[in-house]
């Protein structure tokens, strides 16, 4: 009986505590910031890399591949909650969401997995300024206009909106991306990582609206990673010598340029066009004068009519993707599907299907590549 009592009461306590924090109070503090470095002709701060952990390393050769000028961006960011429940319960917490030396580009502290278990998918901070909106921190990124050749995701920017700074019909933004950080507190690294700018302006009215907009993609991550041709390596295989000839790998920096546009017009109360582009070109410059440079030419296109009748939405579309019919050439024109939520025909352009659409894997070899690589 006395552990039908002990039951009861116990019960009954948290349903005392339950009803008390169906009305909580929530006091949040908390501190984030971000912050650049830039390191002329030094090893690295944590020079882990090369120079046995002995820390900051100031050139004494200037010209030594060890001692390369180094820039990199890194935030951090902790709360401080306290979560009444009622005026006798509280509940208080410090949590530190990103440490200090979180690099932007390289976020693997916060990754899930190797005994981390902290995620941060988005994290921003957004100041309203008298000359618009400014974003700082990883902020939703990717999806960009109709989703024909684009996907959800997070990316590290600083960013600046105008919002309503020009009127309620033109509008405009710019951003910095910092896309891969390779060398951060690295004394042996110089210019390996991959920077993304863009800017486009928005013009909207009770026709509907366009956007157009210019991006530079700076990619430098495999530009030191040069191999002479025809390296040679013995195998002692039973007793034997075995020669196997690898082949060489160039290191490259590419540069591309991007214009992209997308329109959605009315016409009259129940029809419209949509309609979007996306124009890359550039080149992929290498490292050794032994491989050929390549010029950079791939562009994504969509026209889609519909109407709408009651709750029935008619469409008639085209689309296309440049592929590329000639792989032994010094031209890349292979666009390389379409985005993650791109699906009208389901089967064909579906995630599932893997076909046209690149979300689930765009390399080279991958289930579907020689569809990509035909376009569409």
């Amino acid at each position: 009986m006395k552990k039908v009592l002990s039951t009861v009461a116990a019960l009954g306590l948290v349903a005392c505590i339950a009803t008390g924090a169906s009305a909580l109070e929530l006091k949040v503090k908390g501190t984030y910031a971000v912050d650049g470095f830039y390191m002329d002709n030094s090893a690295g701060a944590a020079a882990t890399n090369g120079n046995g952990g002995k820390g900051l390393q100031l050139a004494s050769n200037p010209g030594d591949d060890k001692t390369s000028s180094d820039a990199w961006l890194q935030h951090m960011f902790n709360i401080e909650a306290e979560m009444v429940v009622n005026d006798k319960i509280s509940m208080m917490s410090r949590v530190r969401l990103i440490d200090w030396g979180t690099v932007w580009g390289a976020q693997d502290d916060t990754d899930v997995n190797n005994g981390h278990n902290m995620s941060i998918e988005r994290l921003w901070l957004v100041y309203k300024s008298p000359i618009g909106l400014f974003d700082v921190g990883r902020r939703p990124a990717g999806a960009w206009g109709l989703s024909f050749v684009d996907y959800a995701t997070a990316g590290d920017r600083i960013m600046w909106r105008s919002g309503k700074l020009f009127g309620e019909n033109f509008s405009t933004y710019a951003f910095y991306q910092k896309l891969v950080e390779n060398e951060a507190y690295l004394g042996n690294a110089d210019d390996l990582d991959s920077d993304y700018y863009e800017a486009a302006v928005e013009l909207k009215g009770g026709w509907g609206k366009a956007t157009l907009g210019y991006a530079l993609k700076l990619d430098n991550t495999s530009h030191l990673h040069d191999t002479p041709p025809d390296v040679i390596f013995q195998v002692d295989k039973d007793f034997g010598v075995t020669e196997i000839a690898v082949p060489a790998f160039f290191g490259f920096e590419n540069t591309v340029h991007r214009i992209k546009g997308v329109g959605q017009f009315k016409i009259g109360s129940n029809m419209g066009f949509d309609t979007e582009f996306d124009y890359l070109f550039g080149d992929k410059d290498f490292s050794n004068a032994a491989k050929a440079d390549q010029d950079i030419s791939q562009v994504a296109a969509i026209g889609d009519f519909y109407a709408n009748i009651d709750a029935l939405t008619g469409h008639a579309m085209y689309f296309h993707t440049s592929g590329d019919d000639n792989t032994k050439d010094t031209d890349l024109e292979n666009y390389y599907g379409t985005g993650a939520d791109f699906e009208p025909l389901y089967i064909l352009t579906g995630v599932f299907g893997n076909i046209l659409n690149s979300y689930q894997t765009s390399a080279p070899g991958s289930f579907g590549d020689a569809a990509k690589k035909a376009g569409t």
